[in-house]
């Protein structure tokens, strides 16, 4: 029965032993992924102030777009105001 009860036991520290060993990147692995979920963070900023460059960028255009739009509806009217 002692045999067998240290043969459980060597077995146990065994098993506890390689569990544990697949265990041992477990730190490098959770580094790895705080330090890519940073990295996607700050891709996401980025990425969030270009979408604002380009919002304004938009805006500036429809303003350019609306001044040449009167420009040519004052161009008309002038040119149909003079032909009468």
């Amino acid at each position: 029965m002692d045999e067998e009860f240290k043969d459980n036991v060597d077995a146990w520290i065994k098993q506890i032993r390689k569990e544990f060993s697949e265990f041992k990147d477990l730190p490098l692995i959770v580094k790895e992924i705080a330090d890519n979920n940073q990295h996607n963070y700050e891709l996401i900023y980025e990425l969030k102030d270009k979408i604002e460059d380009l919002k304004q960028d938009i805006n500036a255009l429809k303003l350019i777009q609306i001044i040449s739009l009167k420009q040519k509806m004052n161009q008309n009217e002038t040119i149909t105001n003079s032909s009468k």
